[in-house]
């Protein structure tokens, strides 16, 4: 594989905007939706009904991310951090709720950036916030009224983070006190390895690509398919293509193969060793089996 150096391409904009045309990405706006009957899911084919509480609505806003936590789901939204267990309503978290644009877990703090909330006296781009207490309270820690971090990635002490406004690249080794900027590679959604913070998969218009030096230079992954979204655990790579076709890769990407299919476009995804967890159409759904099968969660989300 020949090894090409993207730092400083500034075609991060196109990229993003022919991913987002495969699928719809979470933003602001519309109202909620009346969700259709919920069904377990299996390899794309509908079988019988299955339940799962009804979403806050409008309470809620647009979900932006999910971060899996154990059994526990966080769900980044535009009216704040919420947490939901499984067959319980969901509770914010923050307080007082921000946009909670991006969103990660380090080192049992949860890290986040996005807008302030309605009457709260705060530049309107974040930087890093952090909380230390669960999610209720927030502070800053870096790079306010600066930067808007829509994707958010944790590992050990690093952190990487995607900028909405201009596709740059950012990487802290300080738990997001400071930072290097890595350029504009045509990311939409990045992985960090656990294990091996130097270890970065991303996705790209012509596909996912690899960084062995924490995000400083990518190379295309050869033979890969055409994936939107990542999640990387402990033990395994999980990809979703914005058909609905899961993927997982147990060697850092090199190779994928089949596990499962959702129905509806995916516009977020988390997952925690065998539990995977997919916001797809107006229903969040979850895996319990690495991905091969998947029943509804949260439903009657409103969709983006």
């Amino acid at each position: 594989m020949n090894r090409i150096s993207i730092r400083g391409r500034r075609g991060v904009a196109v990229a993003v905007m022919v991913l987002a045309s495969l699928f719809v990405v979470s933003g602001c706006g519309s109202a909620p939706t009346t969700s259709p009957a919920a069904t377990d899911i299996q390899g794309g084919q509908a079988s019988s009904p299955g339940t799962g509480p009804a979403a806050a609505g409008s309470e809620w806003g647009h979900i932006h991310n999910l971060t899996v936590d154990g059994e526990r789901l966080l769900l980044g939204t535009h009216e704040g951090l919420w947490q939901q267990s499984p067959g319980q309503p969901a509770q914010l978290l923050s307080n007082p709720p921000f946009d909670v644009m991006g969103f990660a877990l380090s080192q049992q703090h949860m890290l986040a950036s996005g807008h302030p909330g309605e009457g709260q006296d705060l530049p309107a781009d974040l930087g890093l916030r952090q909380s230390t207490d669960g999610g209720t309270t927030w502070a800053g820690v870096s790079l306010e009224a600066q930067v808007d971090f829509h994707r958010l990635r944790a590992a050990r002490a690093v952190v990487l983070g995607l900028s909405a406004h201009d596709g740059r690249l950012l990487r802290s080794t300080d738990a997001g006190r400071t930072w290097t900027d890595l350029g504009t590679p045509p990311l939409f959604d990045l992985a960090l390895d656990p294990a091996d913070p130097d270890q970065v998969v991303g996705t790209t218009e012509q596909g996912p690509v690899v960084s062995t030096d924490g995000g400083a230079t990518f190379a295309p992954i050869t033979g890969a398919p055409l994936l939107t979204l990542l999640a990387w655990t402990p033990k395994a790579l999980y990809g979703v293509m914005s058909d609905g076709v899961v993927h997982t890769s147990t060697d850092g990407g090199s190779t994928w193969h089949v596990t499962g299919n959702v129905q509806g476009q995916p516009t977020a995804l988390a997952a925690d060793a065998d539990r995977i967890v997919v916001l797809a159409g107006d229903m969040i759904v979850e895996s319990t089996d690495g991905g091969m099968t998947f029943s509804p969660r949260i439903t009657g989300i409103a969709e983006h």
